[in-house]
């Protein structure tokens, strides 16, 4: 049997949705029960024909966090403006969308799975990974108003990052933590890091008075 041939458009449409079914799966599988070929049947392509796409599981990982990135920052902007809510109130509500990324339909890699994303990439795909991090956290400060001359974007991404991160690893990955708290430990942190944005906000606007 001869192979279909797909159009431009296509093949799109295909790479979009391979992007899509990556996000869902780390939300409800977890990466590691996401196997390329399981990914395949929900796109409903062939292994073969994946790879005309991506060298590896964890390359279509990388690109499909990058094609998450705009719907965070739309996501912001849209809580910035929202009249109902407070400068704090909408970056809080940001913040925990985030921690409980697998409610609101954000993907968030575990500790096991960024370990395991890390040690199969190559030195130029994990520069490149980093360095649209960093231009996703500076973004998101412009966003919240927070100047980056008054916070390092990097101390920033590192904050919202071990608190995603380390919610997700409970109880499995960190079982000496106390479960039952963690919610409590959510809201104590992300109340801890928007005192520090509202300093450093304010910081800035003090210094543009004098």
């Amino acid at each position: 049997m001869s192979r279909k041939a797909y159009s431009e458009q296509e093949r799109k449409q295909i790479k979009e949705a391979l992007l899509v079914t990556m996000l869902q799966c780390i939300n409800e599988r977890g990466l590691i029960h996401s196997s390329i070929e399981f990914i395949c049947r929900r796109v409903g392509i062939s292994k073969s024909y994946f790879y005309s796409f991506f060298s590896s599981k964890e390359e279509l990982v990388l690109y499909a966090l990058q094609y998450q990135q705009p719907k965070l920052l739309q996501y912001a902007k849209i809580l910035m403006d929202h009249p109902g809510l407070s400068w704090r109130e909408g970056v809080g509500e940001f913040l925990k969308n985030c921690c409980y990324g697998n409610r609101s339909g954000i993907a968030v890699l575990s500790i096991e799975e960024a370990q395991e994303v890390y040690h199969c990439l190559n030195p130029e795909n994990f520069q490149v990974f980093q360095q649209n991090q960093m231009a996703l956290f500076s973004s998101l400060m412009k966003i919240f108003g927070v100047p980056v001359s008054a916070m390092d974007p990097r101390l920033f991404g590192n904050m919202i990052l071990t608190m995603i991160m380390v919610h997700k690893a409970i109880p499995d990955t960190m079982p000496f933590l106390f479960p039952e708290t963690a919610g409590d430990m959510v809201e104590f942190q992300i109340d801890s890091l928007i005192d520090k944005m509202e300093q450093a906000k304010n910081t800035e606007v003090t210094n543009a008075l004098y």
